[in-house]
């Protein structure tokens, strides 16, 4: 957060569960630039440049992403939720459908040589 003093680990800790908490108390379904917002960020891409560095501040938002991408992994799971959630996860975590490996095309090689 250039400018502005980033809050210490015990404040980010704090300000994200009680963003977690607002979001089981009111029905919401917990996202990534909810979350930002939560924690007092300009967007999700300023929470994801934070928690891309080292220490304990950055492990926590790291954390805290995962237990946003784990409420959409199981939303995936509801049959009134799952296509929200998967494209959530396609496009917001890196997910991809799961490709099937096509078997080798068989390769002839025909060899011409000289006569003798």
């Amino acid at each position: 957060m250039e400018g502005k003093k980033q809050p210490g680990p015990g404040r980010l800790r704090a300000r994200a569960q009680d963003y977690f908490d607002r979001c089981d108390r009111e029905g919401l379904h917990p996202s990534l630039p909810g979350l930002a917002l939560g924690l007092g960020l300009e967007g999700r891409r300023e929470l994801e440049k934070l928690a891309q560095g080292a220490g304990e501040a950055a492990g926590l938002l790291r954390r805290a992403i995962t237990r946003v991408e784990e409420a959409n992994i199981q939303s995936a799971y509801k049959k009134d939720s799952a296509a929200s959630a998967k494209f959530i996860l396609q496009n917001g975590f890196g997910y991809s459908e799961k490709t099937r490996e096509q078997p080798p095309e068989e390769i002839v090689v025909s060899i011409v040589g000289e006569e003798p």
